[in-house]
């Protein structure tokens, strides 16, 4: 095919495989390919260094990551995975996680023998009797919104105590616009009436899916296991590009036959992608047709920020992180990372984040750093968690395209991207961006190993990676037995 005056500018290079993102899909896609001899391998990340949204960055000697993440799963070929990269540097850490509410710390996943005593006689009396109203009432399995689907799960009382607040504060739109879907992934599973009976003493009842106590955690933050990750993949031969955001996917047919960097364009036999799936379709030369155009335009992101903040002090508060439901407050979770280790912290000082969610262009994306830094000290000493004067320095850093949104009608919307995207023989979606999934990092893990054996004709491929996350066991539980 002739090349444009514009491709003649660029560097030409080949490979066998292509992965679009160093997040811990494509790093997972890519060890599992070197594992199994392929080594012809080019990733490319528009990021300064791997790790997606699990990447870790030090800040005044001490780590942060971009919000807390745990290293948890029920899947053994994960698991086996991280310890055979970090070995010793992945260490077991004890859980502890609260909500904020109403000037109160509840424990999280919520314990009845916690809670009931913290919202008082007569709202725990109140919230118990909406539980078994609605056990009365129509199935989450009918509902359409996400409020709908916990109201019919938990009851409104709970629902409106435990739900309502954050969820809106990380989505920012009304539960009553959010997908049912969203509901269904993340808390589903629980025999509702166990739980009471537990709760009241009655005993008996199916064990409820609940949260780990104990999740492990890499001893220099998670970011130092895409790190170590990179560095033995170069070190076998696999090649890495930072600083590279796609700018176009050349389609021929039915097959991706290339895409473009700055200054780069990569030829490979097999692509995978895991950077968001509208930003590939944005990207895709020449533009497909108008509708799917217009389908990608419809599916919405939620954007990130985070504050933080290098604290003069030690053993602050005993959580790795807090959810915030309180709607005094803007902040959505907070995270001390000296709780996740040790060695993420300086001597004397804390390494503490404050997590905003918002859409870019908004006021708080707007705000200047400066301001949300101010922002951040002002909430936590509402909450009492630490004195403004204690901060001895904070910084922003902004994340667009962070969490898939799954609004009322999303997935009329992903359907025919998801359709194009399959229609595309030498290309596999994985991750959370490239399959617009909020899936756990541990689904996005094996979202890449999968598509990986698909490439090298594994033993049981092809896989079908749609299937991740919807079958699989889910450890997330709004509530759980005393």
């Amino acid at each position: 095919m002739p090349r444009s005056k514009q491709d003649l500018s660029k560097k030409h290079i080949s490979a066998e495989v292509c992965i679009l993102g160093a997040g811990p899909a494509g790093l997972a896609a890519a060890w599992e390919m070197a594992r199994a001899g392929v080594i012809d391998v080019v990733v490319l990340e528009r990021q300064e260094g791997p790790g997606g949204l699990a990447r870790t960055e030090s800040f005044r000697e001490q780590g942060y990551d971009l919000g807390p993440h745990r290293f948890f799963t029920s899947n053994k070929e994960v698991k086996q995975l991280w310890r055979e990269v970090l070995g010793d540097d992945f260490q077991p850490v004890q859980r502890l996680t609260r909500i904020f509410y109403r000037d109160r710390f509840f424990r999280y996943p919520i314990a009845a023998a916690d809670a009931l005593p913290r919202l008082g006689l007569w709202q725990a009396g109140l919230a118990l009797a909406s539980f078994a109203r609605a056990q009365l009432g129509p199935a989450p399995a009918q509902a359409r919104s996400f409020d709908e689907w916990v109201s019919a799960s938990f009851g409104p009382r709970l629902y409106e105590t435990f739900f309502k607040v954050y969820t809106e504060k990380v989505w920012g739109v009304p539960c009553r616009e959010i997908s049912a879907d969203w509901a269904a992934q993340r808390i589903k599973g629980l025999d509702l009436w166990g739980v009471a009976r537990r709760a009241l003493r009655f005993g008996g009842g199916r064990q409820a899916k609940t949260l780990a106590e104990e999740f492990d955690y890499p001893r220099l933050g998670a970011g130092q296991m895409s790190e170590q990750m990179r560095l033995k993949l170069e070190d076998a031969g696999l090649r890495f590009y930072f600083n590279q955001d796609v700018q176009k996917v050349h389609v021929r047919g039915d097959r991706i036959i290339a895409v473009e960097v700055p200054g780069m364009r990569i030829e490979a036999g097999h692509f995978l992608s895991s950077i968001p799936i509208t930003s590939f379709m944005g990207s895709i030369q020449p533009k497909p047709e108008e509708a799917l155009l217009r389908s990608s335009e419809r599916l919405g992101w939620r954007d990130h920020i985070t504050v933080d903040l290098d604290v003069e002090g030690e053993a602050l508060f005993p959580d790795q992180w807090i959810y915030v439901h309180d709607p005094g407050v803007k902040m959505a979770r907070l995270a001390n990372y000296a709780n996740f280790s040790k060695d993420m912290a300086a001597t004397g000082r804390t390494p503490v984040s404050v997590e905003y969610f918002c859409f870019q262009g908004d006021a708080l994306w707007r705000m200047a750093d400066e301001d949300l830094v101010d922002l951040a000290k002002d909430e936590l000493s509402r909450m009492g968690l630490l004195s403004s004067a204690s901060v001895a320095a904070g910084r922003v850093r902004r994340e667009s395209e962070s969490y898939p949104s799954y609004v009322l009608g999303w997935r009329q919307h992903f359907e025919p991207l998801r359709r194009f995207v399959d229609s595309l023989i030498n290309l596999q979606a994985i991750g959370r961006g490239g399959m617009f999934k909020y899936n756990n990092m541990d689904h996005s893990v094996y979202s890449g190993i999968l598509a990986a054996r698909n490439l090298t004709g594994a033993d049981g491929a092809p896989f079908d990676l749609w299937r991740i996350n919807i079958d699989a066991k889910y450890q997330e539980a709004a509530i759980r037995p005393t």
